[in-house]
């Protein structure tokens, strides 16, 4: 949230400068609980999905992606959808997100939409 609040100077330093995110960690234990979950695509609020920096060990991006070919949503409006949880009161939706077609393009916005 604190984020989003912030000015155009602030988010880069803070970006730029700390080379630090949250997120889930990178560890064995996590690769195997996804896996045995079976999730289709995983997402987050966060600047990265894992977190950064990773220890050498073990790298989430490199199981999601390179093993798996699950796709990794980062930075994606959660407080957004959640009020419009509350607002609906329906916490069930088909959520889905296509990636632009761009040749050789390794990112893209999430182009997600949530069907109540």
């Amino acid at each position: 949230m604190a984020f989003r609040q912030a000015d155009t100077k602030t988010r880069r330093d803070g970006t730029r400068k700390q080379n630090r995110a949250i997120g889930v960690a990178n560890t064995m234990e996590t690769v195997r609980w996804l896996y045995d979950r079976h999730f289709a695509a995983v997402a987050s609020d966060t600047l990265s999905f894992e977190v950064w920096p990773y220890p050498k060990e073990c790298c989430l991006h490199e199981w999601l992606l390179c093993q798996w070919g699950t796709p990794i949503g980062e930075l994606w409006d959660l407080e957004k959808l959640s009020r419009t949880c509350a607002d609906l009161k329906k916490w069930t939706f088909f959520l889905t997100s296509a990636p632009l077609h761009i040749k050789g393009g390794i990112g893209s916005p999430p182009g997600a939409i949530a069907v109540f």
